[in-house]
């Protein structure tokens, strides 16, 4: 039989007693390099403060750090941008890999993945990043932020924001008195509202003496199309009603407190069903190309969203509005 190998023994000063005695830690390993390292170990736990915890997993560590550490702080709708980033990008590429395992190269070639997307994603995967190893390092997880120097690759550029054209104007004009959703489409193209904003729009928010709109609430669909606040303070404001928006709003009036624009029972219009309309109108007006059949999307047969791309976003319509009202020499800060 082969002779059993006996390990290597020492023991590591720590301190001293009330006695005046020194405090030891025995320590063992079955070679020098593995006794250095268990001296290390006790003079980093004991002596230094440096020790490390046990290492985890990326995925359990993030989802704990959002937990604690962000989520009870921020509004809902940041949450919800918190939750995309983790799940969409962090999540299905570091969740079963151990903190410590990821190294600083390996982020950066994950974060040239994005180069051409978005600059506000690339901000949110590199800001997330940063955030998490910064905590893990806190908690003595990691001796140095992997993700500290990450650069940013190239995004794509930025899309011109700019006001529609005579012909787009007119084309989204005709819709105003012939489309189901014509006068949603008229609401955002005669105030400039954000999109949120006109599906908040209740009747008692119009006062027909004053020919004014009060904006004062907003929809929330990070939580789920719940009646929320307005972006900014200084979002709450009173916007022209312009003589074509009240022929159309006036025959439709209802009670002061139903919304303008409902969705299903009363409550809130649903961001799917505001997709989908805005989709119907823009196809209606030409202004969207229909999705090759050979092009993969995740919605199911019948759906719009899977059969149109649209050219202009509803975000036009409020650029579009500034736009003409900056050209009309009126002070755009009292509408916007």
């Amino acid at each position: 039989m082969p002779k059993k190998k006996t390990p290597y023994r020492s023991k590591v000063k720590i301190g001293v007693d009330a006695q005046g005695k020194d405090i030891v830690k025995y320590i063992q390993g079955y070679t020098r390099a593995e006794l250095a390292q268990a001296r290390e170990a006790v003079i980093a736990h004991y002596i230094t403060g440096e020790a490390l915890e046990a290492d985890r997993l990326f995925g359990d560590y993030a989802a704990e750090w959002f937990r604690v550490r962000k989520e009870p702080f921020i509004s809902a709708s940041t949450r919800n941008n918190y939750r995309t980033t983790l799940n969409k990008h962090l999540f299905p590429a570091f969740a079963e890999r151990n903190l410590r395992a990821i190294r600083p190269a390996e982020l950066q070639a994950f974060v040239n993945t994005y180069a051409g997307k978005s600059k506000s994603l690339i901000t949110d995967i590199i800001g997330t990043l940063q955030a998490i190893y910064t905590a893990a390092r806190q908690d003595g997880l990691v001796r140095a932020n992997p993700a500290e120097d990450l650069r940013r690759p190239k995004p794509r550029p930025a899309e011109e924001r700019r006001a529609l054209t005579e012909d787009e104007c007119l084309r989204i004009e005709a819709l105003f008195n012939t489309h189901e959703h014509g006068l949603y489409l008229a609401t955002m193209y005669y105030t400039g509202m954000r999109p949120g904003e006109v599906r908040g729009l209740q009747w008692g928010d119009i006062d027909w003496s004053a020919n004014l709109i009060h904006v004062q609430r907003d929809i929330d669909y990070a939580a789920g199309a719940q009646v929320g606040e307005l972006k900014t303070a200084a979002s709450e404001r009173y916007v022209p009603l312009v003589a074509p928006l009240r022929e159309l709003l006036q025959p439709a009036r209802q009670l002061p407190t139903a919304f303008i624009f409902p969705g299903k029972d009363g409550a809130p219009l649903a961001a799917v069903t505001a997709r989908r309309m805005w989709l119907s109108l823009m196809a209606a007006a030409g202004l969207a190309d229909p999705i090759p059949d050979d092009e993969p999307t995740c919605y199911g047969p019948g759906d719009i969203r899977g059969q149109y791309r649209a050219r202009i976003t509803p975000h036009a319509l409020r650029h579009n509005f500034i736009t003409r009202c900056w050209e009309s020499g009126m002070d755009i800060m009292l509408t916007m």
